[in-house]
């Protein structure tokens, strides 16, 4: 039985990381899960000769000692006391997979900055590197276009009808449950494919009936490239949440562009589940 007993937040100490914690705060709350918040200290690495003697340590105990001032003030007021991580890491998304693999949360809420084309092969972002090795779910967190997302009234559910799409449906069927949310349940079929291999939406229905029961699910299937039929969907429908799964890169255009999920995360006008 799915559930959510532990979430991991980590911040960069942002204006965008404190929305994204209202959203782990929630969850939190809503679930009686246990919350880890995590602060990364990027510092330079010391392998390199011209650090080799300089007294720079004072500078990185302040900025610990900040970050961990900054980590107790957003811990206030919560009902349970959170566990409070604050690390120095020459690389930022590689310590914070280092401990989402050390600890295994059931989820982890995060920020998220798009970036475009070159800059984001050669430089991707943390978020994007966590959803693409983390293995784990992470909520990516931009406030909607509409407004405050808070609480869930309506969630987006892409399938590209395999098993791997499928993964996602029970953390959103959990999570509908739980916000009693409307569903939008997403197929984008490729331009030019036979008719009669196209899913009607009565049997797009029937394939979500087994995860979400009774929740209310409205069908909807589309034709187009599929993340921007995604993306333009979540707007349409002015969604609070999109929970979809990720399959990783398939093609060179997908390493410079992104995957799917990855080009929704970035797009999306709200919040992106990917589990």
């Amino acid at each position: 039985m799915l559930a959510i007993r532990e979430i991991l937040f980590p911040t960069d100490l942002s204006p965008e990381s404190d929305r994204a914690f209202t959203h782990a705060r929630l969850l939190a709350e809503r679930f009686l899960a246990s919350l880890t918040l995590y602060h990364a200290v990027q510092v330079p690495d010391h392998r390199f000769a011209h650090w080799a003697f300089a007294h720079d340590h004072e500078i990185w105990d302040h900025a610990e000692k900040q970050a961990r001032e900054c980590l107790e003030r957003r811990a206030e007021g919560l009902p349970v006391s959170p566990h409070l991580i604050v690390e120095r890491r020459v690389s930022v998304h590689r310590g914070l997979l280092d401990l989402i693999r050390r600890v295994q949360p059931d989820l982890t809420v995060l920020a998220t900055h798009g970036r475009e084309g070159l800059s984001h092969l050669l430089l991707g972002s943390v978020t994007e590197k966590v959803v693409q090795h983390a293995f784990r779910p992470v909520l990516c967190v931009r406030e909607p276009d509409h407004g405050p997302a808070l609480p869930y009234r309506r969630i987006l559910v892409p399938t590209d009808l395999s098993l791997a799409s499928r993964l996602a449906f029970p953390m959103a069927a959990l999570l509908a449950r739980t916000f009693e949310s409307e569903v939008v349940a997403v197929h984008v079929r490729s331009p030019g494919r036979p008719r009669d291999e196209v899913v009607s939406e009565a049997e797009l229905l029937r394939l979500f009936q087994a995860d979400f029961g009774e929740t209310p699910v409205a069908a909807r299937v589309l034709e187009g490239a599929a993340w921007d039929r995604i993306v333009a969907t979540a707007r349409e429908e002015r969604v609070d949440l999109v929970v979809m799964a990720t399959r990783g890169h398939d093609s060179l255009a997908d390493r410079v562009l992104g995957s799917n999920t990855e080009r929704v995360v970035r797009h999306a006008p709200c919040p992106v589940l990917v589990s």
